[in-house]
């Protein structure tokens, strides 16, 4: 934390009660330490949530895990089929054969990409996308699946996701801290999100994604999710729990569940992150021990391994090291225009450019949207993350490509051409 961090609390549970540690502030501007009540960003941690949604929705026969996901869209939208349909299993445990996530995103939407990404996108996307692999075939990581899911189980109960949620599984586990909207009171408690080099920074909202990353919550909210998970009191969604973990598909080193990964040796986790934070939630259903951490700084250290040492005992690895302070510029608007287009790999894959305010929009092939900040002329930097890009430049100064160095400068970076501008 002295390197790495801002705020963080830290939750753990057993057959004894609950302890609330915490570390540091919200922010520069704002020296509260955070405590259980403080609001933190789960992102993905927001799966779990969506997975026992499912669980919760099959147990009262309003939907089964075989069900087609076509059969809760609307009539005019086609799934990618390839093989056999997409079910709602295939959503929750990663097998869908979707990307991680949608390819058309409008890099000039406001106020960002993801905010300003529309179901009528959402609907072009799930109708003209050509899946390489069939549903069951291979586990691969989707937000866009899980976000999908969290849609459809809203649209089957006829109400939003936020809505359905909020009457299903927060409020019967009496979490009134967690939520995606934040109202008067959550906003004082929020803690406001930092980057890698603990510089404040905005988090993109998934306005109509919100079921793979966008619910908000507090460690002593996330301890009474644990409290249920792990039998320490009964509560209406207990059959739900169980099925949710008991249903599973075999990945590398154990199982993936709805929502949760299960480990060889029956520990349950998962892990988040978003622009400005981090976090991770683990529990032992044989010790009865679980662990939340919250953090609201995205750097190289992962809430998810302490939690991990919290529950089993295993070793920490080391903190890693603070990366080098970057001094940052700001590049003429016009500079910056120029870089906006398209460029190919040479594997055929395109990476997408347009400029927004003193920064660069980013979207590669399955990686969703990164902003991207200048260190120079030509040199830029994710301020949430270890990437680099330059820009190559003919004699006359216009660009002619660029090179993406997908961890800082380690590796020779991959080139890529700049296309043409479509007519």
């Amino acid at each position: 934390m002295e390197h790495n961090g801002v705020g963080i609390v830290v939750g753990v549970i057993d057959r004894d009660g609950t302890r609330i540690v915490s570390y540091g502030k919200l922010s520069a501007m704002d020296q509260r330490v955070p405590d259980g009540e403080t609001v933190f960003q789960l992102g993905s941690l927001t799966k779990v949530f969506t997975g026992l949604l499912l669980a919760d929705m099959v147990e009262r026969g309003e939907v089964r895990l075989e069900d087609s996901a076509t059969q809760y869209l609307p009539s005019d939208v086609r799934m990618p089929v390839r093989g056999r349909p997409i079910t709602l299993r295939d959503l929750a445990t990663h097998m869908s054969g979707l990307p991680s996530m949608p390819a058309n995103y409008d890099l000039t939407a406001q106020p960002d990409p993801y905010e300003a990404y529309s179901d009528t996108r959402l609907y072009e996307f799930l109708s003209t996308y050509e899946p390489e692999r069939a549903p069951g075939e291979k586990w691969e990581y989707s937000n866009l699946g899980v976000a999908l899911l969290g849609r459809l189980l809203a649209a089957r109960a006829g109400m939003s996701y936020e809505a359905l949620l909020t009457e299903r599984v927060l409020r019967p586990l009496g979490m009134h801290s967690t939520a995606i909207k934040l109202n008067e009171d959550r906003t004082r408690r929020l803690a406001p999100g930092h980057d890698r080099y603990l510089q404040p920074v905005r988090t993109w909202e998934m306005a109509n994604l919100q079921g793979s990353g966008s619910l908000r919550s507090t460690a002593n909210d996330m301890l009474l999710l644990l409290s249920a998970y792990l039998r320490h009191r009964e509560t209406p969604l207990d059959r739900a729990m169980r099925f949710q973990l008991d249903e599973r598909v075999a990945i590398d080193r154990g199982w993936q569940a709805l929502g949760w990964v299960v480990r060889a040796n029956g520990v349950v986790r998962h892990a988040g992150g978003k622009q400005g934070y981090r976090s991770g939630l683990v529990f032992d259903p044989s010790t009865g021990i679980g662990a939340v951490v919250l953090a609201n700084a995205r750097t190289e250290d992962q809430p998810i391994d302490l939690a991990t040492h919290l529950v089993e005992g295993t070793p920490l690895p080391p903190a890693p090291a603070a990366p080098a302070p970057r001094a940052r510029r700001d590049i003429p608007f016009a500079v910056l225009d120029r870089y906006s287009g398209r460029c190919q790999f040479e594997n055929g894959e395109v990476v997408e450019v347009a400029r927004n305010e003193h920064q660069l929009l980013v979207h590669t092939p399955g990686n969703g949207v990164s902003e991207f900040l200048a260190t120079g002329d030509t040199e830029f930097f994710l301020n949430t993350g270890n990437d680099e890009l330059t820009f190559t430049l003919g004699a006359d100064g216009r660009p002619t490509g660029l090179v993406l160095y997908g961890d800082g400068r380690q590796g020779e970076g991959r080139p890529a051409v700049r296309l043409p501008h479509p007519p």
